[in-house]
Parts: C-alpha cells; structure tokens; sequence
C-alpha cells in the first residue's frame, strides 16, 4: 500500500507552530504520521517566517519533504490551474497553488493513491465563496481538505491515551484563535469541532470498555 501524503500550507505550520501534544510539537506529527510533501514556494515561506518557529526542525523537515515535479511548473499552471485562478501573475496564493499541483502530480505519477491537503485558509476553500482551492479538489478527486482542527482530531483519535480530552480542547482553541475569521465564526468553528472532539472520546471509551 503507498503511504498516505499530507501536503501541508505555511499558514497551518504557523498556526501549530509552538504546541506541544504529547511531548512533541503539533507540526513535527505530521512527518510522524504522514509522508509530507511541500512546494517551494512552501519552503521559501517558512524560510520568511522562520521566527515563528521555535526550532529549525520545521524549515528541516519541509526542506526534506521538497516535492520534485516532473512536470514544468509554468505548464502546471497553465493546464491545470488557470482554469480556477485566472490570474497567475505575482506570487499572490503561490505557495497554496503549486502546493494543489503536488497533490495533482502524486496521484498522476501513481506515487500516492490520496492525498490530504492541510491548509487553514478559509476563503480558498470556502464552498459558498466558491474558493479555487475547494474548486480545485470539489473537480478533481485526488484527495480531502483538512484544517489544522482536522488534523488535531486525527491525532486525538490516534493517541488518545497520551492525549487527554481536557488538552485536546485546549488545543483546538488555541489554535481555533489562531485561524481567525470573524469572532462569530470561530466561535461556531470551535463548537463545531469540540463536538466532534467529545464524540470521538465517547467513541473511543465505549469501545474500550468492551
């Protein structure tokens, strides 16, 4: 079976940059947990934004993780992006755009079967806003959008017994805050995702007890 690929945005490693879950940094799981993939842009950014970070591990890890495409990126572009981002002059959304032509090209190349898209911006892939990047993956089946909450539920899901329900909650709201949006949004966001949280630790409790 080919390993499951995350193709992780800057925005969500800032987001997760200094929290810790299990005696580990948020964003260092990734890379315990999924084969990470990223593009340059991605690396240029985290490269920017290095302060964000407490350690070097992060810019180490996306360095490693740099996809190679196989494909020009001015024809990727072209053929594959222009049709839900019109205007592809500048280095407006680069990072998340060439990050959706990783994803392309890991289904194509027959390297991955699916792919999560981690990124925690909310216009992009809003459906109602009709956002290039839900566009992009509502058109081409090659993998899901997950949010950095998304992945935080993943992780309690998975490691439920080094990470209790009262830490998850809190790390669900500080990342929550860290998201943004409008205050009445995040507020029905957190809701949101703190009843799948506890769900889940129903779930997982009533199965145990079996």
């Amino acid at each position: 079976m080919k390993p499951l690929l995350c193709v992780v945005d800057t925005n969500s490693l800032i987001h997760m940059r200094d929290i810790r879950v299990a005696r580990r940094y948020l964003g260092l799981w990734l890379w315990r947990e999924f084969t990470v993939g990223v593009s340059d842009k991605i690396i240029e950014e985290v490269q920017k934004q290095r302060k964000y970070h407490p350690s070097h591990h992060i810019q180490r890890k996306c360095t490693k993780s740099k996809w190679a495409f196989q494909n020009q990126i001015d024809k990727l572009e072209n053929v594959f992006l222009r049709p839900f981002y019109p205007n592809m002059e500048g280095d407006k959304d680069k990072g998340e755009l060439h990050n959706c032509c990783v994803a392309l090209e890991a289904i194509l190349n027959d390297k991955h079967r699916q792919i999560i898209f981690l990124t925690d911006e909310l216009h992009s892939t809003n459906p109602c806003k009709k956002g290039f990047i839900y566009c992009i993956f509502d058109t081409y089946p090659i993998g899901k959008i997950w949010s950095s909450l998304d992945f935080i539920l993943y992780l309690f899901l998975r490691h439920r017994k080094n990470f209790s329900l009262p830490e998850a909650e809190n790390v669900l709201r500080d990342v929550n805050s860290r998201i943004g949006g409008k205050v009445e949004d995040a507020q029905k966001r957190l809701t949101t995702f703190n009843q799948k949280l506890r769900q889940i630790d129903l779930t997982l409790s009533q199965l145990r007890s079996l």
